[in-house]
């Protein structure tokens, strides 16, 4: 137990970067002979009362995996210690013969993704991409079983969005399987400038300024992936420290 505190103490955000701890996320199934009923159920499991996001995605894609349609909600909400909310509601017939997924997202007021849920019908285990629009970005989704390998971009430049493609293109040639979540997110700073983020999960990758330049943007690729690789070694050593005490 004391390893445990001192390694807690020494990375603050080990705990933050086990999902479903602090607020957990969950699909409720209910079936009968024709219907399923799915509801995204959210509770707040820690002792402090939490400003919350929540973001419930049906994506349906046919055999072929091409995306039919995407039908999202999202909405803020508060939620008390040790409260449970049900807050998204689909149904699916039985006759559907297109494979629909079922996200449940929870982040908290910082956007930290604490809680996450999914559910697969007519699973034909196709890594394809699902694309989600929002207002003026995309959000991509790279989805695989159990949320394996999901990767999201909020990107709002070409330069960003070209980072984006370079880094996935590295990204999936590397290999790397990795059940947290990978973010690329740009955000707009002073004259002009933009900066993107990259994490695994909560863990802070790479951070730096945008340049249209593709060279650059090449080496910032390289650069990512390169401490997205150090950082996944570094979170399995502190893993199987902790299983061994």
């Amino acid at each position: 137990m004391r390893v445990l505190f001192l390694l807690v103490a020494i990375f603050p955000n080990l705990l933050l970067s086990q999902y479903n701890t602090i607020v957990s996320s969950e699909i409720q199934v209910n079936e009968n002979t024709e219907f399923i009923s799915l509801a995204g159920k959210a509770t707040n499991i820690s002792e402090v009362n939490q400003d919350l996001r929540f973001v419930f995605s049906v994506i349906t894609k046919n055999p072929e995996g091409t995306v039919l349609s995407n039908k999202k909600e999202e909405d803020k909400f508060s939620l008390d210690s040790f409260k449970s909310i049900n807050h998204s509601e689909t149904t699916i017939n039985k006759s559907e013969t297109n494979q629909v997924i079922v996200l449940s997202l929870v982040y908290n007021s910082d956007d930290v993704l604490l809680g996450k849920a999914r559910w697969v019908f007519n699973d034909d285990n196709t890594p394809a991409p699902i694309v989600i629009e929002k207002a003026d970005f995309q959000e991509i989704i790279y989805d695989t079983d159990f949320l394996k390998g999901l990767v999201t971009e909020d990107t709002r430049t070409k330069a960003g969005r070209d980072f984006y493609r370079i880094f996935y293109s590295k990204y999936d040639l590397s290999g790397i399987n990795d059940p947290e979540i990978i973010s690329v997110k740009e955000f707009f700073g002073g004259r002009r400038s933009t900066r993107i983020e990259v994490k695994l999960g909560n863990t802070l990758v790479s951070s730096f300024f945008l340049q249209p330049k593709e060279d650059y943007l090449k080496q910032m690729a390289t650069f990512t992936l390169t401490n997205l690789v150090r950082a996944i070694q570094n979170k399995k050593s502190i893993d199987h420290q902790i299983e061994s005490y």
